[in-house]
């Protein structure tokens, strides 16, 4: 009888698996099958190679071709204005527009989240303000009613978090949203838990996300647990 190879081993782990991690991998193999570190790492390296399985950040693979590509242009009108206006400063901006094909109830009203540095919010509330904005300068639950009847062109306004942050010129990561979206729900109680878990089903089971990236942003955001625990749900 033929001896399956590590490399047959891997495509039958992954099968039926969005998203896997190398160590959870190794802990499957143990004791039951034996591999070589260099030969895993090569056998991985080939997969990907063919096309059977692709990177979903650092330790993390997925059979997920497909990555998301954002619509930016729900943001491409705010980001321009805040350039031409403050052009040294780093700011990250993403709209809920931009993942309304994920919501399970669609939003009468969208909303706008811009991060830049916490000195400089103050600022910034004034001059979108002045161009016609509805704007909330780092809003919590005690503010949470006015949200109740979302008003055209609302942003809110949140300071960066750290240097752990997915950056992407101007533009929000996917990864970041996924896990920014998840401080909104308790922030302003933006949706509930449940359409949460939907939109993030939504997103993470039909595109490839890099899934280091969301975990290393919750980390730094403290929810780490929480995340993680909802997409192993989902993806169990």
């Amino acid at each position: 009888m033929k001896k399956t190879t590590i490399k047959e081993h891997i495509i039958n782990y992954a099968k039926g698996k969005y998203y896997f991690h190398i160590n959870d991998m190794k802990k499957y193999f143990a004791g039951e099958i034996e591999f070589k570190k260099n030969t895993l790492k090569q056998c991985l390296y080939l997969l990907k190679k063919e096309g059977l399985i692709y990177e979903a950040g650092k330790g993390w693979y997925s059979t997920i071709k497909e990555k998301l590509v954002l619509d930016t242009k729900p943001v491409e009108k705010i980001i321009t204005l805040i350039k031409e206006k403050f052009p040294l400063l780093e700011f990250s901006c993403w709209s809920t527009e931009q993942i309304k094909g994920f919501f399970h109830h669609l939003p009468s009203q969208f909303v706008t989240f811009v991060n830049a540095d916490k000195d400089f919010l103050q600022s910034l509330k004034d001059f979108l303000s002045d161009n016609g904005y509805n704007v909330y300068l780092n809003p919590y639950k005690i503010e949470a009613e006015k949200f109740v009847e979302l008003k055209a062109k609302t942003v809110v306004l949140r300071p960066s978090i750290s240097s752990r942050e997915p950056k992407n010129q101007y533009l929000a990561k996917i990864e970041k949203i996924v896990v920014d979206l998840f401080m909104e729900t308790k922030k302003i109680n933006l949706i509930d838990m449940e359409e949460y878990k939907k939109i993030v089903s939504n997103v993470v089971l039909n595109y490839r996300v890099d899934m280091a990236m969301v975990l290393d942003y919750a980390y730094s955001r403290k929810i780490k647990d929480r995340i993680q625990n909802i997409i192993r749900d989902l993806l169990n």
